[in-house]
């Protein structure tokens, strides 16, 4: 089975989870025989053609175009893309909107099956509010993929129901398959008294600074909580960045925070090492892959009640939960750890448990039964050409 794989985001590009989980996925999946094509896009620092881990990796690069726009450089680049598209695959497989305008031309052009994973949906991201032209358009992709796509894959029941509401699609169409955890490398050598005192805990955030992962959430539970004894390392670079920054210091907690911005995989993993407990306070969370890191590192996690997070968080079990957009909740929950020492080890244990269900042995071996249906029905079906 050949199955070309398209995505904006992969090593050494990435933006968020949908490149991790493209790149573990790509990699257990050439690791059981599949034989995977991936195409994506280079700034010009990453070469165009490569292997990794078993995959064949193809890359272009829209910024030879003069775009706009961030909508015209996607444009951009999917042309890019189906002129670099072999023909002689099995599958096609699209991860989001951004490479749906090349999966749907190669779809048709080779009358072979196309699939897609939704990662996230603009009206989710938008609060099912639909302001301007570009949300709209980015919207419209993402109707047209699912309608062209034989299967839409999607990593929570509260994705399904969401594709199934904003899109009509069926939902016997819709597969839910959950993302995965990768242990991270090697941690860097920190020190850890450059962020805090030895009898300071530190808190993690990890994510981008956008105002649906809700990290101005956090900045008001820290000033209800106002203790000393807590330093927060805020991880993820975005264009709320320079807000928070002004909020920390508008609301006087300026000297607990840290913004860190992008950090590599090892000095995350090092953060890991140092920190007491993690959060994640998002206000829309199709999934949620750093919740999983956190869990798979050793440290216990506080997440708001939304989405994929609350399907993978069992309260009091292997973490904790609070109302999403509280900051008095969030306040609370984290005080909640601070305080209950058998909670606080208990949900470690139980949250390392509960990772065996979040292998990626295990989400290719799901991703393969959905490839080999959709090939059982196109072989038997009357869209495929005749001979």
């Amino acid at each position: 089975m050949k199955i070309l794989m398209l995505s904006w985001e992969f090593p050494p590009h990435i933006v968020g989870g949908l490149g991790r989980h493209v790149y573990n996925l790509s990699k257990a999946l050439a690791s059981k025989g599949i034989k995977v094509e991936v195409i994506t896009f280079t700034d010009g620092s990453s070469k165009s053609e490569e292997v990794i881990d078993g995959l064949k990796v193809i890359r272009v690069n829209p910024y030879i175009f003069r775009s706009p726009d961030f909508i015209s450089w996607i444009h951009g680049m999917n042309f890019l893309m189906i002129k670099k598209a072999i023909i002689n695959f099995d599958l096609i497989h699209v991860h989001d909107w951004l490479t749906a305008p090349a999966g749907i031309v190669m779809k048709h052009i080779s009358r072979k099956p196309l699939i897609s994973t939704i990662h996230s949906t603009e009206l989710g991201r938008r609060g099912g509010i639909l302001k301007d032209d570009y949300e709209r358009h980015i919207h419209e992709i993402e109707w047209l993929l699912c309608y062209e796509s034989w299967r839409v894959i999607c990593c929570s029941e509260y994705m399904k129901d969401e594709i199934s509401k904003f899109f009509s699609c069926p939902l016997n169409k819709i597969v839910k398959i959950p993302n995965g955890f990768e242990p991270l490398p090697p941690p860097a050598n920190l020190n850890r008294r450059d962020y805090a005192r030895d009898d300071e805990k530190i808190v993690l955030y990890i994510g981008r600074m956008v105002y649906e992962k809700g990290p101005h959430i956090l900045l008001e539970a820290i000033r209800i909580l106002n203790r000393n004894d807590l330093k927060f390392l805020f991880v993820g670079d975005g264009p709320m960045k320079p807000h928070l920054i002004e909020m920390s210091k508008r609301m006087g907690i300026a000297e607990k925070v840290y913004f860190l911005g992008h950090v590599s995989d090892e000095v995350l993993h090092a953060l890991y090492k140092m920190a007491y407990l993690a959060v994640f306070p998002s206000l829309y969370e199709p999934f949620g892959i750093v919740a999983l890191e956190a869990m798979g590192s050793g440290v216990p996690v506080i997440v708001s009640a939304v989405g994929g997070l609350n399907e993978i968080i069992e309260d009091g079990y292997n973490g904790i939960k609070f109302p999403s957009g509280s900051p008095i909740g969030l306040a609370n929950a984290i005080k909640r750890l601070l305080d209950d020492k058998e909670l606080y080890y208990r949900i470690v244990n139980n949250a390392k448990e509960r990772m065996k269900n979040f292998t990626w042995d295990g989400i290719a071996e799901k991703t393969i039964n959905v490839y080999q249906q959709v090939l059982e029905e196109y072989e038997t079906g009357q869209w495929k050409p005749r001979v």
